[in-house]
């Protein structure tokens, strides 16, 4: 009996023991959280049903599960744009055949509700400038008519045709969707449509189109912190933005698992490691989940106009969008811009082999580190690339999709950066 105390006691110790030791990544977490952001009851999180809200809300909830500091209460910081959306009916058919929202086509943002029927008129398919599209077709004739153009047109679908107001552009491969084009509504009505469904037999389209602009959309950036042990007053940011497409119309959802779920995941899981290690948090650590990426960096620029710290004492900014795959790297965006910060990065890899390739990148506003950088914070972009997964804006961005090939090397290249920066003076200077 004496022995058999005496061992059960050592296992314990040596259980406890291993549990400092053992990294402090939780993938488990991980795919709870992104299960759950990514399911029908968040609606994509988007701007239907509220469905960034009830993701905001799910986030809200997880800062106070885990006993993070607010700036504000319940972690929120409210704001508004306005939002073209989708709620109700999206039919599109071409002749008598009925396409799939999200997978046979998709509509344009600023699209208007409407119900029409328009003649076909085909572009040849070697036309792809604009001055020869006006050569080849009289703009003046295409009332109730709709120009179907090659995929080779450059923009027709982003930016629509001067004089044409109803479009399709046939597109190869998986229907991408923006929101960007949302913030207005337009008189010009713009389609993709996969090019294996249509033909020059095709004569009529027929749309049935109900769209709603919200003048005033009430979203919200959540944010909690974790007071620093060593320089309080000094403050390192992890951002991601948890917002996504949502819905066009009923049935078809946007789940955002690559983008940005991934990201959001772990920046709880990030905040969770910190406030069960305040030793580690030699500054306060700021976790920012930013809404209206989407829509154009909405939630990191109003942050970034009225922030709940002075970011002129951020030591450092690290967003985090498309964190899901590893196998072929990390990529550094605004790397060439902090070569001091790229090169912790690099020496941390080499030294413990968190990654086949680190890859650095110029200066770019492509996710929400840009208003922070604009500020004049030294802020990077990461994200992981890899084979195994290239969803981006579909309706098949799903998370049995998404493994998570090198999580575990993220968050420990993550956590090391973030200890090496306490004997670093500071990255602003590049």
């Amino acid at each position: 009996m004496k022995l058999h105390k005496y061992y059960t006691l050592f296992l314990l110790i040596i259980g406890l023991s291993l549990s400092q030791y053992t990294v402090a990544q939780d993938i488990n977490y991980i795919h709870l959280v992104e299960k759950k952001l990514t399911s029908k009851a968040f609606h994509g999180r988007g701007y239907v049903n509220n469905g960034d809200a009830k993701a905001a809300a799910f986030i809200s909830k997880e800062m106070k599960k885990m006993g993070l500091a607010s700036y504000t209460p319940d972690y929120y910081q409210h704001y508004s744009f306005g939002m073209n959306t989708f709620p109700s009916r999206v039919n599109v058919t071409l002749d008598d055949k009925k396409l799939i929202p999200g997978k046979d086509f998709i509509v344009h943002p600023s699209a208007k509700s409407i119900n029409k029927t328009y003649e076909l008129i085909w572009l040849d398919d070697t036309i792809t400038l604009l001055q020869s599209i006006y050569k080849s077709i009289d703009t003046n004739d295409l009332q109730n008519k709709m120009l179907v153009v090659p995929e080779a047109v450059k923009n027709a679908y982003k930016n629509g045709i001067p004089g044409v107001q109803a479009l399709v552009q046939r597109v190869n491969g998986s229907m991408w969707w923006h929101a960007s084009g949302g913030k207005k509504q337009s008189d010009n009505l713009i389609l993709k449509i996969n090019d294996k469904l249509l033909s020059h037999d095709n004569k009529t389209l027929t749309i049935n189109l109900e769209t709603k602009f919200v003048e005033k959309h009430e979203t919200s950036n959540v944010v909690g912190f974790v007071k620093g042990c060593i320089q309080p007053d000094s403050f390192f940011v992890f951002v991601a933005h948890y917002d996504h497409l949502g819905q066009m119309g009923k049935k078809t959802m946007f789940p955002g698992a690559s983008d940005n779920a991934s990201g959001t995941a772990t920046v709880l899981d990030l905040a969770h490691y910190y406030k069960n290690n305040p030793k580690k948090a030699y500054y306060t650590m700021v976790f920012i989940l930013v809404s209206g990426e989407e829509v154009g960096l909405m939630g990191s620029t109003y942050f970034a106009n009225n922030p709940l710290f002075p970011l002129g004492a951020t030591k450092f900014v690290i967003n985090l969008d498309m964190v899901g795959t590893g196998s072929e790297g990390l990529s550094i965006v605004n790397g060439f811009q902090y070569p001091r910060a790229a090169d912790v990065f690099d020496s941390l890899n080499k030294e413990k082999h968190y990654f086949a390739d680190i890859r650095r990148g110029g200066e770019s506003c492509n996710s929400d580190h840009c208003p922070f950088y604009q500020k004049g914070v030294p802020s990077v972009f990461l994200f992981t690339r890899g084979a195994e997964n290239h969803e981006y804006h579909t309706i098949t961005d799903t998370p049995d999709k998404l493994p998570f090939t090198a999580y575990k090397q993220l968050f420990g290249i993550l956590t090391d950066f973030v200890e090496k920066l306490q004997y670093e003076p500071s990255y602003r200077d590049k």
